[in-house]
């Protein structure tokens, strides 16, 4: 297994392989590999082409400067647990590499903002994009493979696709979800046993509630969890809200649906979605 961490060497590599004539599936992640990001191998693995899996801390995607020191940086365990699948290439920059002339981002898509995430990590949006378009330029893949646990993040890397003409398949890999129902995340590879009991407990209100959603929406249920949550101590919930896939609109009528949710567990983001019918 390769790790490259010069942009340099990357484009020598992309050059060399496009002239074998030889496609690209490119796996994006913030490193702290787990089940989640391996199920994107595996479905990767389903298609012709070089595996090449970024890891990249990206600082200009963190609004708060404490989110993103927190955040776990596990390189070196991450290639030993790589090392052991049929990943051929990692590739590994430093943030100067990526950005040498010091962060800069522009809001590349309008769609599929001012909701959800957006309203409350401001610039995080701008930074993915910004982010994502280098590595797409630098690697040219043919295939991106993204899992449906940042739904809105999905949607809106679709938009930046579609804007810039980019001849990329998008693959959308359904959320490996844990014991109690909720998708994997790296961010929760910090919890405490307190936490991860706590964490369990919340997980068991939203399951609750989400078998009575998918027998019959209704408002009331949503403002029942956030109740339910509050009173186990989480205070400071974002948003619970039902939206369709199509456009994330709040219009549900003959729409394939979706719970998204967002709040904090301590000083731990836990974001999620479920398809609801």
């Amino acid at each position: 297994m390769k790790i490259i961490k010069k942009i340099s060497e990357i484009k020598e590599i992309v050059s060399n392989l496009k002239k074998n004539k030889k496609e690209i599936n490119l796996i994006p992640t913030m490193g702290s590999i787990h089940a989640g990001h391996l199920s994107l191998l595996s479905e990767a693995n389903k298609y012709d082409g070089i595996n090449i899996i970024s890891i990249f801390v990206n600082p200009a995607q963190f609004n708060d400067l404490n989110d993103f020191n927190n955040y776990p940086n596990t390189l070196e365990a991450d290639i030993k647990i790589l090392s052991k699948t049929n990943c051929k290439m990692i590739f590994a920059p430093s943030i100067k590499e990526i950005y040498p002339s010091g962060i800069k981002t522009e809001k590349a898509v309008f769609k599929y903002r001012d909701i959800l995430c957006d309203l409350f990590r401001l610039g995080h949006f701008d930074g993915v994009t910004t982010i994502v378009k280098i590595l797409l330029d630098l690697i040219e893949p043919s295939k991106i493979f993204f899992g449906e646990k940042d739904f809105q993040q999905l949607k809106i890397i679709e938009q930046l696709i579609f804007q810039n003409n980019l001849k990329i398949n998008l693959i959308r890999c359904p959320s490996i979800r844990d014991s109690y129902g909720m998708s994997l995340s790296s961010r929760y590879s910090t919890f405490s046993k307190d936490e991860r009991s706590k964490f369990k407990k919340c997980a068991q209100i939203i399951d609750a509630n989400l078998l009575k959603l998918k027998k019959d929406f209704n408002h009331k249920i949503l403002v029942n969890i956030k109740k339910e949550l509050r009173s186990y101590g989480i205070s400071k919930i974002d948003y619970f809200e039902v939206r369709n896939e199509e456009d994330l609109g709040l219009s549900i009528k003959n729409e394939r649906t979706r719970l998204f949710i967002a709040f904090y567990l301590n000083k731990v983001r836990v974001i999620d979605n479920f398809l609801l019918y």
